[in-house]
């Protein structure tokens, strides 16, 4: 991948992190409504990880993962290097946070019924297939991952599978994660149209720099526009406010998402073909976006116990500017920490289930 491409997904990456951040900090018990304008763009920042994502898969495919045992050892690493310790700091955080102050986590963002489901949801990722959704305590942001483990495991069979086997695989697989996982699947597979779109029919970079700005300045209109609400609350009337929680829940914004997703796929093409442009102007800060972006999965999700966690057990005025802003230091100071740890344990885990995988698995199925 292009160098300057790599960056500038870096910053993204970097900056849709920090976004998620900024919409739980807005919530009135952190910040007494001065971020609530934050509350509106959570959705759009993970629909720009989903089309991300969709894209650093397809190039690990063409690059590395050439095989469907390196693609699955890799993606179990990558998820199981930061998901586990993030469900275990979920739970410290959680328990230090209500034993000093119980009332803090009186609340929908607490959520303790049946907890060893919870744990066990967690670690398989089945938090959210078909209509359940079981929250992993604090950690809202956890759903995601209920959804990006399966668009991992049906691009495998649709990749690495042929005939009868492949269509048997994605349709069992189809059929196992149900419609709220599967409605946001095309906007990850725009990642992965990006990547193939960039490697075999690359645009100009004079029509580079157009889809890279009039991406940004549709989004900023769409954003601006009275449109997404106007989708959202059709979407509540036309299936019904108990059906839409029950049947799309973290989905509810689909419509919005089939316009975002779009316009970020543009927005990365055009990124694709001004590249050098893009090289020179981050190459300055090349090592500060590389050592963030390697926190960002930590960031993402870790940040929102240990929100939860320090604005409940530390002296805070949540109308204050200043301690709103040194508490969202000390989160991102605190994930960030966490990221160094994980990244430096991701290749070792990938060794580990190397070995373990030649050692139980038949030479056949390796």
């Amino acid at each position: 991948m292009n160098r300057g491409l790599s960056l500038y997904l870096d910053l993204i990456r970097v900056s849709a992190a920090i976004v998620v951040v900024l919409t739980h900090l807005a919530y009135d018990r952190f910040s007494a409504g001065m971020l609530h304008p934050w509350r509106a763009v959570g959705n759009d920042a993970v629909m720009v990880f989903f089309v991300l994502s969709g894209l650093v898969i397809a190039y690990a495919v063409e690059t590395r993962d050439r095989t469907l045992r390196d693609y699955t050892l890799s993606r179990m690493a990558r998820l199981w290097s930061v998901a586990v310790p993030a469900i275990l700091l979920t739970v410290l955080l959680d328990q230090t946070g209500r034993a000093l102050n119980p009332v803090a986590y009186e609340g929908w963002w607490y959520q303790d019924n049946n907890p060893l489901l919870k744990l066990v949801n967690a670690f398989t990722f089945t938090n959210q297939m078909w209509f359940t959704s079981n929250r992993l305590f604090t950690n809202g942001p956890y759903w995601s991952l209920g959804y990006e483990f399966w668009y991992y495991a049906i691009f495998a069979a649709m990749t690495f599978l042929t005939g009868a086997r492949r269509r048997w695989a994605v349709a069992l697989l189809c059929l196992a994660v149900g419609p709220k996982i599967l409605v946001l699947f095309p906007v990850w597979l725009l990642g992965v149209w990006v990547w193939r779109r960039m490697k075999t029919q690359p645009v100009t970079p004079a029509a580079g720099w157009a889809l890279f700005l009039g991406s940004a300045l549709a989004y900023a209109l769409f954003r601006a526009s009275p449109l997404p609400l106007f989708l959202k609350d059709w979407t509540y009337a036309t299936l019904g406010a108990s059906n839409t929680s029950l049947y799309l829940t973290y989905s509810d914004e689909v419509l919005a998402s089939y316009i975002i997703g779009p316009l970020v796929a543009a927005h990365f093409i055009g990124a694709g073909a001004i590249a050098t442009s893009l090289e020179r102007l981050l190459a300055p800060l090349a090592g500060a976006i590389r050592w963030l972006a390697q926190s960002t999965f930590a960031i993402y999700l870790v940040h929102y116990p240990l929100l939860q966690c320090l604005a409940s057990v530390v002296p805070y005025d949540p109308t204050s500017p200043t301690q709103v802003s040194l508490l969202l230091l000390a989160v991102l100071a605190g994930c960030i920490g966490v990221g160094v740890v994980t990244e430096r344990r991701q290749g070792a885990l990938r060794r580990w289930l190397d070995r373990l995988s030649a050692r139980w698995l038949p030479a056949t199925a390796r």
